[in-house]
């Protein structure tokens, strides 16, 4: 079990009081040594009421910005304590605590500086609905086409993020519906980026957000990023 007080586990959160409680529940049994921070991105339930009885770090966003941008908060705070390694999952319970560790591996080896895990890599996958998972594969075979590489899960929000990535992504990390684009910042950048299996589950409670209609968008934003990208300086250039 991996117990550096540098790792700190980022859950992204809107309108999630139905299943945050077991979510940190979870990650305290099973990672009592890792810091938890939840970014409240502007919920109106009663997500702000269990954050400030549980005795949780968060970060309040006053109105909603997106998941893309409620991660780079929670890395920005990450950066500015000195963590040198995140994770990032959901606080809708997709993500068990348990998988964890397979994130963790590649980064704690120096193998990687971002981890992916895809619910898509082993048999007995995780079932998608067909609409969104056909427009899944469609994105996954582009950004495989892009970046040479072998993307099965492009959509994906339960990944790691090592200390080059985070120091980077907490200014740069994208806005939005973030996943794919974020793939290609990752790539155009220079990070190191692998996927490992892992087990997903359905959510505890609520209703996604990530609909056919959302992902067509970023799909549209994809295509709209592979003319825009080549023409950017890198991000470690603009930092130099």
């Amino acid at each position: 079990m991996v117990t550096s007080p540098h790792v700190l586990a980022i859950i992204p959160a809107h309108n999630e009081a139905a299943s945050l409680p077991g979510v940190i529940r979870e990650l305290r049994e099973d990672w009592p040594h890792v810091d938890v921070a939840v970014v409240d991105d502007g919920s109106t339930d009663h997500s702000l009421a269990f954050l400030r009885r549980s005795g949780v770090r968060y970060v309040r966003l006053d109105e909603r910005l997106g998941v893309g941008a409620a991660v780079r908060a929670g890395l920005k705070y990450a950066d500015r304590l000195g963590y040198q390694v995140a994770v990032r999952l959901d606080g809708d319970g997709q993500h068990p605590a348990s998988q964890i560790g397979r994130l963790l591996e590649p980064i704690l080896d120096g193998r990687a500086d971002v981890v992916v895990g895809s619910r898509y890599r082993k048999a007995g996958a995780y079932r998608t609905p067909g609409g969104r998972r056909f427009v899944q594969r469609m994105l996954a075979l582009a950004l495989s086409m892009l970046t040479r590489g072998n993307v099965t899960d492009p959509t994906s929000g339960f990944l790691a993020f090592g200390p080059a990535a985070v120091g980077m992504l907490a200014e740069h990390h994208p806005d939005g519906y973030a996943e794919p684009e974020l793939v290609l910042f990752l790539y155009r950048n220079g990070l190191r980026v692998t996927e490992v299996p892992v087990d997903m589950r359905e959510r505890t409670a609520g209703q996604t957000s990530l609909t056919v209609l959302r992902l067509l968008l970023a799909a549209a934003r994809v295509l709209l990023v592979m003319l825009v990208v080549p023409l950017r300086p890198s991000a470690r250039n603009t930092q130099s």
